[in-house]
């Protein structure tokens, strides 16, 4: 079996972005580093919950980092939303047509959280992983 070149961390920037392009640049991150596929669809899924939180309540626009280390992926989604208001899981009905993800978040990212950045807030996600392997559950 053919082991994969050794992951170096690589940061990828990417102001503004759209869900469509997020996910296409997180699924390639991942698949540049050789992990297993389960890892970037976790990652891809995360993502567009991010970048759509981001670009529906935060104000309108979004803007990603993607950091790529050795032991996993970090995903940080910012917004341009100035005011106090902080990300909160909220358990969702049966029959609501939103509101699940930072619930999936919480669920399948190995961390997250939130931090204030200037004119807004980041909120960012961290997923394990090895080449080869899917996210270390937790």
């Amino acid at each position: 079996m053919a082991h994969a070149a050794p992951v170096r961390e690589v940061v990828v920037r990417c102001p503004p972005v759209d869900v469509r392009g997020a996910r296409r640049v997180v699924v390639g991150c991942c698949g540049g580093a050789g992990w297993h596929e389960d890892v970037a669809d976790v990652a891809e899924l995360l993502v567009s919950e991010l970048v759509t939180n981001a670009l529906v309540h935060g104000g309108g626009a979004a803007s990603m980092a993607v950091v790529v280390a050795p032991g996993g992926v970090r995903v940080e989604v910012a917004d341009d939303l100035p005011d106090e208001l902080e990300p909160v899981v909220r358990p969702a009905s049966a029959s609501a047509t939103g509101g699940r993800g930072l619930a999936l978040v919480e669920a399948l990212a190995t961390a997250w959280g939130v931090r204030r950045a200037p004119g807004g807030k980041v909120v960012w996600f961290h997923l394990d992983a090895r080449p080869g392997e899917g996210p270390a559950q937790g």
